[in-house]
């Protein structure tokens, strides 16, 4: 076949909304995809940096940015005459369940009380109560809309970065670097500079690592997603080309990719969180299981060099900073009997409103309602200490099950890329790894509840979803 023939292929079976009107990328289309990846990679490097982002004034403000940068680069591609490079229509699915779960939340602050009776529910202590809205609390949820939108616009713009195939990459190792840099600064927070919170003396978790956010378990789950990253980094690197063996260059930046991993690995096992680390290494283990499995007819050793590598940096890492972890197990039966307990009065809540809910971001305000021994009355929880459970106390089943759909959506669509390409699977497998860590460690805490954590997790996953195309393959 000639290259003629290639080519026009190649524009045949292209997206008709990744592409110009001529049939090709415009330079102001290259150029504002190119300012985008730059703003997107400053915002992930500042967003960790406030208590990580867990305020409702950085929500707000973390929404005007991203909003600003959406309307720039909008403004940019129609004076340039260019389409998206990835349609709302190629990811329909996923736009109608977080469509739908956007608007159960503006229901839920709606009026609906004096006609609609459904809107009351028995206490803990057997006293009735009847709200105006479905919402306990219309501001928290209210506030948690404008999470939601914020997140979906900013998913849409990481697929914009992700339809190039090399922006894709130099912007996943953007996010690698920036994840070494917040864990370098924990480590040395904890070791060199007594323990601070920034410029703040520390209100809870002493001598364990948090970097900028305020809770050990939240800032595990972010090292954890850059654990993964510059595992299955290190092993393209080394094995570039399908299996083949890489360049001299290509050694060089396995050692950097794995120094950087050893210093997040450290970083994750100085936050002595027990599911942080259990998390992490489930995520690790099964990349280094899909690389052996996808390269098992090039390279045999891959396999077992996955399970070696990601067992040293492990062992490394537990040597150095693992004590104070391996001292935490010791009390992980007695933390035990305080979730079930806990679990067991948010199920009731669930029962109360099984199909609306409290309203979402309310469970601060609506589980006193519910708390009773033995549960300590000592300590405020102002967290369901599970995701899953949060979401359907605060949504209800039906609607509190959308974002679990979504992320199933988009991991299954990560396998599949895993799967079927020959070539371009490693960032659909970092998708899948991270998508691992917050689902696991999202069933016993509340990390993804922190707005930093679901930033990074939705840029992994839109590098690692989108469908993008070799560099110049549009021409």
């Amino acid at each position: 076949m000639s290259a003629s023939s290639f080519n026009t292929i190649s524009i045949r079976t292209m997206p008709p909304a990744a592409r110009s009107s001529s049939g090709t990328a415009g330079r102001g289309q290259t150029r504002a995809n190119i300012a985008l990846s730059v703003a997107l990679a400053i915002f992930l490097f500042l967003v960790p940096i406030p208590l990580g982002a867990n305020r409702p004034f950085f929500w707000a403000t973390n929404a005007v940015i991203v909003g600003v940068i959406a309307l720039v680069y909008a403004v940019a591609m129609i004076r340039s005459g260019e389409g998206w490079r990835i349609s709302v229509r190629q990811h329909a699915g996923i736009v109608v369940l977080w469509t739908a779960f956007l608007g159960a939340l503006i229901v839920q602050i709606l009026p609906l009380g004096d006609i609609w009776n459904s809107t009351r529910f028995i206490t803990q202590d057997g006293a009735e109560i009847s709200t105006a809205t479905i919402s306990v609390a219309p501001g928290p949820t209210v506030l948690m809309a404008l999470r939601m939108l914020t997140y979906g616009v900013f998913f849409f713009l990481v697929l914009q970065i992700a339809a190039n195939r090399a922006r894709a990459t130099s912007m996943v190792r953007a996010v690698f670097i920036i994840v070494c840099a917040h864990a370098a600064y924990g480590l040395l927070a904890v070791t060199q500079l007594d323990d601070p919170l920034l410029f703040f003396e520390k209100w809870a978790y002493e001598g364990s690592a948090t970097g900028t956010f305020v809770n050990r378990n939240s800032y595990a789950t972010f090292l954890a997603f850059g654990l993964v990253i510059g595992l299955v980094s290190a092993f393209r690197a080394l094995f570039a080309g399908n299996g083949r063996r890489g360049t001299n260059e290509n050694l060089v930046a396995v050692a950097l990719y794995l120094t950087g991993t050893a210093i997040i690995a450290a970083a994750l096992v100085a936050t002595r969180s027990r599911m942080g680390l259990a998390a992490g290494a489930i995520g690790c283990a099964l990349c280094a299981l899909v690389v052996g499995l996808k390269l098992w007819s090039h390279r045999k050793d891959a396999f077992f060099l996955g399970i070696g590598m990601t067992l040293g940096l492990s062992v490394a890492a537990l040597f150095l900073f693992g004590s104070g972890t391996l001292e935490r197990l010791g009390s992980a039966e007695r933390d035990l009997d305080v979730r079930v307990a806990l679990y067991d009065q948010v199920i009731r809540m669930i029962g109360e409103r099984p199909w609306l809910g409290f309203g979402g971001g309310t469970f601060e305000v609506a589980y006193p309602l519910f708390h009773a021994l033995p549960v300590s009355p000592d300590r405020v929880w102002d967290r369901a200490h599970s995701t899953y459970l949060s979401l359907w106390s605060e949504m209800g089943v039906v609607f509190g099950s959308l974002p679990m759909i979504i992320l199933l959506v988009i991991g299954w669509r990560c396998a599949q890329f895993v799967r079927r390409r020959e070539h371009d699977w490693w960032l659909p497998l970092m998708a899948l790894g991270a998508l691992v860590v917050g689902a696991v460690h999202s069933t016993v805490d509340f990390s993804l509840e922190m707005q930093a954590n679901t930033f990074f997790l939705l840029a992994i996953l839109g590098l690692g979803v989108s469908h993008y195309r070799r560099q110049g393959e549009d021409r």
